[in-house]
């Protein structure tokens, strides 16, 4: 029996270096939707597994030493693995293969906050999408941008002794299927979104965060920005934590913005982002650190392991930095690329307006995000 890599181990092996190649042999169609991606640059190649079997002996010479063997359930990664043992070349299967890759969620913690507000963010690298626990240990919690998964989330609160009082989404997300509303009612909790994002109408519990609107934990409390968002979607909500940590949702970006153009009104919501971020995020401390729904290259991790920036670093960018907003919207709308055909479908599930069976619900949950616009930060 050759031997098995679970997620998570392959993920903090990545970020290690300890990973020499991924052979993936999963049909090219499925390789091209989405790949098995890390926090460092790993040689990747597809090679789908009948062409494997057919010239193993080939094969098992152009693959390295120590390779992991990934599939779509871990069935045919399994046998190539055991195939390339008896050739002797060791490597290793992907358990669960990138079924399992697509659930895994890390959990990674912004540290060194002042008071008793913890913050961890969770990385689903299958997506590239970042969630958020933000609460007080031995208090409550609250979890933001959830994704299907909740269980480490649960896991996580239970672990500090902390109950779940809130979960918010910061907008109607376009690139993958929000866990918000189902986790709310598991709960019986409070769930937060943005009507606007909806059209007006949220048909599922919902209340919307006021401005300026205080959310208690305890002995501490998250201060939702006295402001909307508006840019990337026109109802997008941000939360200020300890008055050092913004919770931006598709604002910003490490390196990039939110994309103005899903909802389709690129122009007018361009010069809203604009004014988001020119007009309302210039009052806050240079040092508040940026914390994303999103990143966009695995440049974007820093070497605590976080996909997190900071206001001062976000204005140093030409492109936030451009005097006109005419200016500003021609450069970042032009930029544009076309849109997932998924977006508008997994849109209209997140607001509730449509209910496909769950199958297709896990087809439109895989692929990685495609949600910032280029910008000219190096």
């Amino acid at each position: 029996m050759a031997e098995t890599i679970t997620p998570l181990e392959l993920f903090r092996a990545i970020a290690e270096g300890q990973i020499s190649e991924i052979l993936d042999v999963r049909n090219s169609d499925e390789f091209e939707a989405s790949q098995v991606e890390g926090s460092r640059l790993v040689p990747t190649r597809n090679v789908p597994v009948y062409r494997v079997m057919e010239e193993l002996t080939e094969e098992a010479e152009r693959t390295r030493e120590d390779a992991v063997v990934v599939c779509g359930h871990g069935n045919g990664s399994q046998r190539v693995a055991e195939e390339f043992e008896a050739l002797g070349l060791r490597t290793r299967s992907l358990a669960g293969g990138t079924d399992a890759w697509n659930r895994l969620l890390v959990p990674c913690e912004i540290k060194d906050l002042p008071g008793t507000v913890r913050v961890w963010q969770f990385q689903r690298p299958a997506k590239a999408c970042l969630s958020y626990v933000v609460g007080v240990p031995g208090e409550r919690c609250i979890i933001v941008d959830p994704t299907r998964q909740p269980q480490p989330y649960l896991d996580l609160a239970s672990e500090h002794g902390m109950e779940v009082a809130h979960v918010v989404d910061t907008h109607v997300h376009a690139d993958h299927i929000s866990g918000g509303p189902v986790l709310a009612a598991e709960l019986g909790v409070e769930y937060h979104l943005p009507p606007e994002d909806c059209g007006g109408v949220v048909p599922f519990p919902n209340r919307p965060l006021r401005h300026g609107e205080v959310l208690d934990l305890g002995t501490a409390e998250v201060k939702v920005m006295s402001m909307h968002l508006p840019g990337h979607t026109p109802g997008t909500t941000a939360l200020l934590v300890s008055d050092l940590v913004l919770l931006v949702g598709d604002t910003i970006f490490v390196r990039g913005l939110g994309r103005p153009d899903l909802t389709g009104s690129a122009e007018e919501l361009a010069r809203d982002l604009f004014h988001s971020v020119h007009d309302r995020l210039q009052s806050l401390a240079p040092e508040t650190i940026v914390a994303p729904a999103h990143w966009s290259s695995s440049e974007e991790i820093n070497h605590d392991g976080l996909v997190v920036t900071t206001l001062a670093d976000v204005f140093t960018a030409t492109l936030l930095n451009e005097g006109a907003v005419e200016k500003f919207v021609d450069k970042i709308v032009t930029s544009l690329p076309a849109a997932p055909a998924s977006y508008d479908t997994i849109r209209l599930v997140n607001a509730g307006k449509v209910a496909p069976p769950e199958d297709e619900v896990d087809v439109l949950d895989v692929g990685r995000n495609q949600c910032a616009a280029s910008t000219s930060r190096a």
